[in-house]
């Protein structure tokens, strides 16, 4: 009898272990907001940024400056699209470009699109390769990079982050594009 009630006793306690297991974290979604820079007004053919391997998928990527060799994905961090989606919509908002057919056309792909940490803050480390054609013509081809240091640790600060860093990306491709499509 006691040997049955020791029995039912440890498997009680085993159910109640399986209970007590934390829920699993939720998943949190990021977009960008549109930057100020000066409107261009063009009629460009914006295409969505080509991106491989982790940059074609929607989870934030990150990497330690101790190890700049590995790159992680968050598991619960996601951006809303992919980045080269993501990227595409967000130039287009924030240049004011209007679509066109007129063979104008922008394309590229996305090169870097990191959150890097090193312990105490981290940055957003971007860059993008891009190309502008009139007609199959290449007008500009150019790679455009820049960093930008998140104001705190958290992923809400690593977004504006790559929204200012985009900002100066955005700022010197303007001037490109109105140096090229003249």
């Amino acid at each position: 009898m006691i040997r049955k009630v020791l029995v039912l006793l440890a498997l009680a306690m085993a159910l109640a272990a399986c209970g007590s297991a934390p829920p699993a974290p939720t998943d949190r979604y990021y977009r960008l907001q549109p930057v100020s820079v000066a409107p261009l007004g063009q009629a460009i053919a914006v295409q969505p940024l080509r991106a491989e391997s982790l940059y074609g998928e929607r989870p934030l990527v990150y990497g330690d400056e101790s190890n700049p060799r590995q790159l992680r994905q968050y598991h619960y961090h996601l951006w809303l699209y992919a980045p080269g989606q993501l990227v595409r919509d967000h130039l287009v908002a924030s240049l004011a470009l209007r679509s066109g057919d007129g063979g104008v056309r922008l394309d590229g792909r996305v090169l870097r699109f990191d959150r890097l940490l090193d312990g105490q803050r981290s940055k957003a480390v971007l860059a993008l390769e891009l190309r502008l054609t009139r007609s199959g013509k290449i007008l500009l081809e150019k790679t455009y990079a820049a960093e930008q240091v998140a104001v705190d640790s958290s992923i809400a600060a690593h977004v504006a982050a790559i929204e200012q860093a985009l900002a100066l990306i955005y700022g010197e491709l303007r001037k490109d594009l109105v140096d090229a499509v003249r």
